[in-house]
């Protein structure tokens, strides 16, 4: 039986998380059914960058009919690719480390432990460390620009962080 890509496309219900906190993969409406996308864990940050629960989902998947998922309460898809809105592959963000980018407004300074500002926090509420003297190095203030570009991991709270190498063009020391 050979296996074949189909365009699983909807909107996304709901991020399914590891065990270790990581994403795993989504719960998409689909033609008003659920299906579930599991992504393997390099592709779990790439999948926070393109949807978030109420956003659209484009992907190409397999269906996974082993027996694992015989008795699931919704049909499982394994992500093979990001897909563009005719369900043609695109290339996903690039997830290698040091090199997501973030890009925002500065909604708010964030402190060290002992009272030194090093990072941001976007408007979006997603967290840009760039070590105190990162900061120095930066020159941010509420209501600057960033494009920062770094690597990404998620916050307790669920929300992205970048630990940023560059911001705005100039390399961090």
């Amino acid at each position: 039986m050979t296996k074949h890509s189909e365009f699983v496309h909807g909107t996304c219900q709901q991020l399914l998380f590891s065990p270790k906190g990581g994403v795993e993969g989504a719960l998409v409406k689909m033609k008003g059914a659920v299906v579930q996308v599991s992504v393997p864990p390099d592709q779990g940050g790439a999948l926070l960058q393109m949807t978030r629960p109420g956003r659209p989902l484009r992907v190409l998947a397999v269906a996974d009919h082993s027996p694992k998922t015989a008795d699931g309460a919704h049909p499982v898809f394994k992500f093979e690719s990001f897909a563009d809105a005719a369900g043609q592959a695109i290339d996903g963000p690039d997830m290698a480390p040091g090199h997501t980018t973030v890009k925002g407004i500065v909604g708010a300074l964030h402190f060290a432990r002992h009272g030194e500002p090093n990072g941001v926090i976007l408007e979006t509420g997603e967290f840009i460390h760039l070590r105190p003297h990162g900061m120095v190095t930066a020159g941010l203030d509420i209501g600057s620009k960033v494009n920062a570009v770094g690597d990404l991991r998620m916050t307790v709270l669920g929300t992205r962080m970048l630990e940023a190498h560059r911001v705005n063009r100039v390399d961090l020391p």
